[in-house]
């Protein structure tokens, strides 16, 4: 079994993983999702600085990435592609999608960006008809492999929902139906459990309860796919 994986953390243990993710970048968006996807297909150059401000692994290992034909090999042999989709938010520059680490300044990562990427770049937000659009590409590009979209966790703070969370999840979830896509949602996987029992207090990261109960899940749904 080969499993490519687009998304964060919250998805990389699951059984079968081919590691790129690891290996190159946590992606978000789904701009940053079709970017990865043309840049492992060798289709798409990510020149120098942003071979490393497109990348997690390059801005924690503060290094370069380059394509390589491995990457693509790799690719080509996935069976299924789970597509985690968490953020609304695009970093740009140049036409560059960039990992939220290097220009995001409430962490320390954005030290070592390029000066001109980090004041430069702006951040979006992307329409529902883009997110609806871009998911559709990712499913050509992708095809005639099996895909599996997750959303994010939808947490609650002082006992109402991140607003921008919800709006994205409750999107996802209606172009999934609309496109016969094979959809989860962590939050209803894990309605059993306390929010406190399987995520941690930033809200973002599954505590190891929540990570178990979650990538078995996943593990039962690949393998009811193949």
């Amino acid at each position: 079994m080969n499993i490519t994986l687009f998304g964060s953390c919250r998805i990389s243990n699951i059984r079968g993983s081919n590691n790129l993710n690891k290996l190159i970048n946590y992606t978000h968006s789904t701009k940053e999702i079709l970017q990865f996807i043309l840049f492992l297909k060798g289709e798409l150059e990510i020149p120098y600085p942003y071979n490393n401000s497109c990348f997690r692994t390059a801005i924690c290992n503060n290094s370069y990435i380059h394509y390589v034909k491995e990457y693509t090999d790799i690719f080509n042999k996935t069976d299924v592609f789970i597509i985690e989709i968490c953020s609304l938010k695009k970093y740009i520059h140049n036409n560059y999608y960039l990992h939220h680490l290097s220009v995001d300044k409430t962490r320390g990562w954005y030290h070592k960006t390029d000066s001109t990427i980090l004041n430069d770049s702006i951040i979006d937000e992307q329409t529902d008809e883009e997110i609806e659009n871009d998911i559709l590409e990712i499913q050509k590009l992708l095809y005639p492999k099996k895909i599996i979209i997750v959303s994010h966790y939808n947490a609650k703070k002082n006992g109402k929902v991140l607003q921008s969370r919800n709006k994205l999840i409750c999107l996802l979830e209606k172009i999934c139906k609309k496109y016969n896509i094979c959809f989860v949602n962590p939050t209803t996987i894990l309605k059993s459990y306390n929010q406190s029992d399987v995520l941690n207090n930033d809200l973002g990261h599954y505590t190891t309860k929540g990570a178990s109960l979650f990538t078995n899940y996943m593990n039962s749904i690949v393998n009811n796919l193949l």
